[in-house]
């Protein structure tokens, strides 16, 4: 009889286990399929991969078929170390190009205007807590970009990011996260894998409560 309740309970304790595992990748489809893009089981196999859970998380997969994701640069000896602004920006750029160039494409340069837009709009989000392209005073990227010196002229696209909960806040391992999390959508990864776009700017911002927003811009 104790027997059976004690398998009864692993039953139950795995059965919970396997329902939190496949939450976030099932969620990811459905956010996808609201939005009306294709779904990528390429996301789903890497998220339940055996090479996810030995390597903490810091798993990319391959990617679909059209397309290509690099390996995680972020790993267990770097991933969780807090790191300035400056140097996330620095990594934020390495993973982009590491992508563009897996896929055939030029690599972009930091730009510091592109860069300051997307920092204050990251802290912007972050202070009113709101997750959205048009902040609350009506400024759509390329009138934030305008407003902190950019050229007129100049298209600029832009990805943005929301995390939350346990999350350490600067690290690369959140970088290396919230890439990942643009590749495998199909409107982001449009975005980052662009030919025309040739400059890069990124803004990361968090909070004591473990909020968390990271924003990259593009300009052709």
């Amino acid at each position: 009889m104790k027997t059976n309740k004690i398998v009864n309970i692993w039953w139950r304790y795995s059965l919970l286990f396997m329902v939190l595992w496949a939450t976030p990748p099932t969620m990811h489809f459905i956010n996808q399929a609201l939005r009306g893009y294709p779904l990528d089981i390429n996301y789903f196999w890497s998220e339940l991969s055996f090479f996810q859970v030995s390597n903490f998380g810091l798993y990319n997969g391959t990617g679909g078929k059209d397309w290509k994701i690099g390996q995680a640069q972020a790993n267990i000896w770097n991933a969780n170390k807090l790191q300035p602004v400056t140097e996330l920006r620095n990594f934020a750029v390495k993973l982009v190009n590491r992508d563009r160039t897996i896929n055939n494409l030029p690599p972009l340069e930091i730009d510091n205007v592109l860069s300051q837009a997307a920092q204050d709009h990251a802290e912007d989000m972050l202070e009113k807590r709101y997750f959205n392209h048009i902040s609350l005073d009506g400024k759509n990227p390329q009138d934030r970009y305008i407003a902190v010196g950019g050229k007129r002229n100049l298209g600029v696209g832009e990805n943005i990011f929301q995390g939350s909960g346990i999350a350490l806040g600067l690290t690369y391992g959140e970088v290396e996260k919230f890439q990942r999390g643009w590749m495998y959508s199909n409107g982001h990864r449009k975005n980052i894998l662009l030919p025309q776009y040739k400059k890069f700017g990124y803004g990361i911002a968090t909070s004591s409560d473990g909020r968390i927003y990271a924003v990259q811009m593009f300009s052709n």
